[in-house]
């Protein structure tokens, strides 16, 4: 299993259903990656919120990646192909190069 040990502020949303609305976004904490690790046909991100720590599990073609952009700068979104939830992360080299077989759809 491939590892990427890293520390990057991001924030991770949670919503409440397919047909979410604003008011329905249930969970937006603020989170650090720590590490992303490999697996057969996907990758789970690790992190840590100022709660507890969180494992998000996403799969190779299940999962989008787009860069925006916001007054603090280009970030990247990790998001799960239903919308379901997703996490915002600044543009990182080190991420972008270590998630690229998964984002090359």
């Amino acid at each position: 299993m491939e590892e990427l040990q890293i520390k990057l502020n991001g924030v991770a949303v949670d919503v409440l259903s397919e047909e979410w609305q604003e008011e329905d976004v249930v969970q937006k904490t603020p989170v650090v990656l720590e590490k992303i690790t490999k697996r057969k046909g996907g990758f789970t991100l690790h992190m840590q919120s100022p709660y507890e720590k969180i494992e998000w599990y996403f799969s190779k073609g299940l999962t989008q990646f787009k860069l925006l952009s916001s007054p603090q700068g280009r970030f990247i979104r990790i998001e799960h192909e239903d919308g379901q939830y997703w996490v915002d992360f600044p543009v990182n080299k080190q991420l972008v190069e270590f998630l690229k077989e998964f984002m090359e759809e």
